[in-house]
């Protein structure tokens, strides 16, 4: 283990492939989101070179199409719950001023790990050799309250940050964990490479959490511990909860799903449509969409010094530019898509379905990954379960069809839990675009008075608001109790 202590109002920045350059691509998280923005920024400039390559014809499977289809056309609209105020939410986030108190300072240290169980390391992966976490440690005995990202999320992403400063200013330990879909976390821990099934992605998580425990340092002394987590972070939340509870290696405590999706693949389903509908297919919604933001993101790059594009990086450069829903909906479309860009590629490589990546001739160091990254960046969620997630489940689960694997990545697996122990909570607002009614009132019906649904924030726009996080460190002391309407 190598444990280095940071600054709590520094971001850590991650190694990158030296083929990337630009402000753009320096403030990049992950390979192939660097090579679409650059890709992006080639295309603008005029530079032929970075031209698409023609896609390679892979056999699809049928039954996975047809099925992935009837998901995506049972998503409903393209923006679920969210209304114009909902998108801007979405985008905007909490404004400072109605930002929850913070404490002044927060001790935080990253801890790298190599994980025993990992897969071999691709060579174009060589920087996410190790998995990274981010601990913050009180003087004294106190709670663990453990934090996982939501979709794409690094550990130290800028959502962590806020609800890392909250926790311990409550009093918590803090450790911060990525999304399992997080490219460094499927390098460096995942059991699989094929991130998105809710049970694995959630299993390779507990077992990263307890190494990760293991390791701290002996003056460390935890009272009790509590896992919390943001959109799929939140589902993967109450789903390690419910693992403990049968493995009981960590004693969890409580959990608190903050925006949590119902069904994985139907929110997904419905980003989806959203990029369909605001950016659509080719080069020319995605260039659009680049020229407005690239000299924004430039400039946030060069007054934050960061070195990390996540979801508050993103859509802080769309709040100063964009105008419109339509454009609004642009930004929250291609930041999803550049996640999923990052999974894709890393599921295909890890497969070896042979989709964008070559299984005899893996990328190298040294490739270039522009043409990879536009080719990907057409495809929608739909084609990564037809063409890697389905293929690679059916042959290593026994009987898995397309149909069992979409059931079970609903939170539905755990619904009896979530119905009977009264130590899971939610947040969530009555405009989450990852939503729809049916969803909502299900949340609703299996957690009855252990949910508070605000009206308003979109998706996440609330998180760090007084009254969200008040809320959750109530629920996380056991004291919540739903305010009579």
């Amino acid at each position: 283990m190598r444990v280095s202590t940071v600054s709590s109002t520094r971001r850590t920045s991650r190694r990158l492939p030296p083929l990337l350059g630009g402000p753009a691509a320096a403030a990049c998280a992950t390979v192939l989101a660097c090579a679409t923005l650059t890709a992006a920024r080639a295309n603008v400039a005029g530079d032929a070179n970075a031209a698409a390559e023609a896609d390679a014809a892979t056999e699809v499977p049928a039954a996975a199409v047809i099925v992935a289809d009837k998901t995506a056309a049972a998503a409903g609209p393209a923006t679920g719950l969210a209304d114009s105020a909902g998108l801007r939410a979405t985008v905007f986030g909490t404004p400072p001023a109605e930002l929850a108190p913070m404490p002044a300072s927060v001790p935080l240290a990253e801890i790298d790990l190599t994980i025993p169980w990992a897969n071999p390391v691709p060579a174009v992966f060589w920087f996410d050799r190790r998995l990274h976490v981010w601990f913050s440690a009180q003087d004294k005995p106190a709670p663990l309250a453990i934090v996982i990202a939501g979709t794409g999320g690094g550990g130290n992403a800028s959502k962590l940050a806020v609800l890392r400063g909250a926790l311990y200013g409550a009093g918590y330990h803090v450790l911060t964990m990525p999304s399992p879909t997080f490219p460094g976390f499927i390098v460096s821990a995942s059991s699989t490479g094929v991130a998105g099934d809710l049970m694995q992605d959630s299993r390779d998580l507990y077992e990263a959490m307890r190494t990760v425990i293991a390791h701290l340092p002996a003056r460390v002394k935890i009272t009790d511990v509590d896992v919390l987590g943001y959109s799929l972070g939140g589902a993967n939340a109450a789903v390690v909860k419910s693992i403990d509870a049968h493995e009981g290696k960590l004693h969890i405590h409580r959990a608190v799903m903050i925006n949590p999706p119902v069904s994985l693949f139907t929110s997904v389903a419905r980003l989806d449509k959203l990029f369909a509908s605001s950016i659509g297919s080719g080069d020319a919604g995605v260039d659009r969409l680049y020229r407005q933001l690239y000299a924004e993101v430039a400039n946030l790059y060069r007054a934050s010094g960061k070195a990390e594009v996540d979801e508050d990086f993103l859509l802080g450069a769309a709040a100063a530019v964009l105008k419109t829903d339509a454009e609004f909906s642009a930004a929250i479309a291609m930041d999803f898509r550049l996640d999923l860009v990052d999974m894709f590629f890393a599921g295909d490589l890890y497969a070896r379905t042979g989709v964008v990546v070559d299984p005899a001739h893996p990328p190298k160091v040294s490739d270039s990954l522009d043409a990879t990254a536009r080719r990907l960046r057409d495809m929608p969620f739909t084609e990564y379960f037809a063409r890697v997630f389905v293929p690679y489940y059916v042959k290593h689960r026994s009987g898995a069809t397309s149909t069992s694997l979409i059931a079970e990545n609903r939170l539905d697996i755990i619904g009896d839990a979530l119905r009977n122990d009264g130590d899971y909570y939610a947040q969530t607002n009555g405009d989450d675009l990852i939503l729809d009614r049916p969803e909502l009132n299900w949340l609703e019906q299996t957690l009855g008075s252990r949910i508070v649904v605000y009206d308003h924030g979109g998706h996440l726009g609330n998180l760090g608001e007084r009254a969200q996080i008040a809320d959750m460190l109530t629920m996380l002391a056991g004291r919540w109790r739903l305010p009579a309407s």
